[in-house]
């Protein structure tokens, strides 16, 4: 589970740490995060960060873990319980799901999202898959995002065909330092200046996730984590983050007359 939160104020000699909307939204977070269990109530790992880029101290990082022993199964390679098996619906409950023990001996009944122990196999599938979508998508895939999902994440709408203008398309490919980048590119202006911004994955990567070989493209990109540069600039282009996951974003400013 991902939360951001964000603003715009200003510190001052007069900001007090119990006023710094960074801790409330740290304190929301938390909130956020104690609905959601696996396998049992309280054995759900959980680190929270919220970052303050004007705290008057400097760039201020404040933390909260929470341990837990609730991991997922590993998966097997092949076969029904990889990532590359498509995935039915399951009706997980919501309201009134997670049993919470008392001290008196009585549980209680808390309301919050619960994977049971039984589905953590399934839940762990279903996050390999979402990031394999997720991937593609930065790269402005189509329909080929659509084989990752379930009908209630999204497969029926991206399965239609999508069309450039209405949304992101991969239409660009670009090499980077030694890797070539398949992806989407965005022009825009800043003050009047054009800017291209473009977002893509690794070619080699790329093809895996459209073939739907999903634990093929995980354990590539652990083998490959280390390859990738971790320089900020590249030759032709200026600000350039390059992830160890083989995905690269990258901005240029375009010459006048070049459209």
């Amino acid at each position: 589970m991902v939360t951001v939160n964000g603003n715009h104020q200003k510190a001052t000699k007069r900001t007090a740490k119990a006023d710094r909307s960074a801790f409330k939204q740290l304190a929301r977070g938390s909130e956020r995060a104690e609905h959601f269990h696996l396998a049992e109530w309280n054995t759900t790992p959980c680190l929270l960060m919220s970052t303050e880029l004007l705290a008057l101290d400097g760039i201020t990082v404040n933390a909260l873990q929470a341990p837990g022993e609730g991991l997922l199964p590993a998966r097997p390679a092949t076969g029904r319980g990889s990532a590359d098996a498509v995935l039915s619906e399951r009706n997980l409950a919501y309201a009134g799901a997670v049993k919470v023990p008392a001290d008196g001996g009585k549980e209680r009944i808390q309301d919050g999202f619960l994977v049971p122990r039984k589905e953590l196999g399934w839940y762990g599938q279903l996050l390999a898959r979402t990031g394999a979508a997720g991937q593609l998508a930065f790269a402005g895939a189509g329909t080929e995002i659509a084989q990752h999902l379930t009908d209630k994440q999204g497969h029926k709408h991206y399965k239609q065909q999508t069309f450039a203008g209405s949304s992101s398309v991969r239409d660009a490919r670009h090499k980077i330092g030694p890797t070539v980048y398949v992806g989407t590119d965005q022009v825009f202006r800043l003050n009047r200046v054009r800017v291209e911004a473009f977002s893509g994955i690794s070619e080699e990567l790329y093809e895996l996730l459209i073939k739907g070989q999903v634990e093929e493209y995980r354990n590539r990109v652990y083998e490959l984590r280390d390859t990738y540069p971790t320089s900020t600039t590249a030759t032709l282009w200026g600000p350039v983050s390059f992830g160890n996951d083989g995905t690269v974003m990258a901005l240029r400013v375009l010459p006048m007359n070049e459209t």
